[in-house]
């Protein structure tokens, strides 16, 4: 016989949580001392507790483990969980290998932007803007992609011509984010919005996919914290070349000032 405390130095499995499979009717001592309350077991539980251990890895609840342990389910019925569990672990190493080239391809946006940030940095004034753009409002940088893509495909439909801008404003409790081109006349259903020169700001060209812009403004705030230097206020992004989406050409640029910390 074994003591609870051999059981779980021979399973690798927790006093506390044998005591508690014993609770719940999963694995119950062979024999209980009625003077001590001490637990003693079966060698044979041990093989128990490790099937046990193993149905739980592969991801069944502990009331479809004591069933499978128990034989209590038809042949039919464990074929369908397995089956189930097997597709339910497809789905997930889909999921992660979707994760895990997502994470490859932002390292590598993220080399390039350090690249294209440390070659085109730039300092120095900032133009002024007159900027006919549709706009909204996000809570996060998280939602800014999603503004953006319905604010394109709107102004879009309004066939505008003109040199496109996104404009990103935070300085509020949300962040602004404009879509628009330059401009000189007003136009209907449009915001026209003037941007003013800046004294001191800083420039990037950014060179390659479009989904690497974004990772290209986190670059550029490392590369001013290395000299002083943070972003802040409007935040524009101008896009010189976009007809191809395996190279665009966007000149960011934001002002900045001393670096507060």
């Amino acid at each position: 016989m074994l003591s609870i405390g051999d059981l779980a130095r021979h399973t690798r499995i927790s006093v506390r949580m044998l005591r508690h499979y014993d609770a719940l009717g999963l694995v119950v001592p062979e024999r209980v001392d009625p003077h001590t309350g001490h637990r003693w077991y079966a060698l044979s539980q041990i093989w128990r507790v490790d099937s046990l251990v193993a149905l739980k890895e592969l991801g069944f609840t502990l009331e479809q483990c004591g069933a499978l342990l128990d034989e209590q389910l038809p042949v039919e019925e464990l074929r369908g969980m397995l089956r189930l569990r097997r597709a339910q672990l497809e789905q997930r190493l889909t999921a992660d290998a979707d994760r895990l080239t997502e994470v490859e391809r932002r390292l590598r946006s993220i080399e390039r932007g350090l690249t294209m940030t440390n070659q085109t940095l730039r300092l120095g004034p900032l133009p002024a803007l007159r900027l006919l753009h549709l706009s909204a409002e996000v809570n996060d940088e998280s939602e800014i992609g999603g503004a953006v893509q319905t604010l394109t495909e709107q102004l879009d439909a309004l066939r505008l011509q003109g040199q496109r801008i996104h404009v990103y404003d935070g300085r509020t409790d949300k962040i602004t984010v404009s879509v628009g081109v330059a401009a000189e006349e007003p136009r209907e259903c449009l915001e026209l919005t003037e941007l003013p020169a800046e004294p001191q700001g800083v420039s990037v060209t950014y060179r390659g996919p479009l989904d690497g812009v974004a990772d290209t403004w986190r670059t550029l705030d490392v590369a001013l914290e290395e000299q002083g230097l943070e972003s802040y206020g409007v935040y524009r992004d101008l896009r010189l070349d976009t007809q191809d989406p395996q190279q665009v050409i966007v000149e960011l640029q934001v002002t900045v000032r001393p670096n507060a910390g």
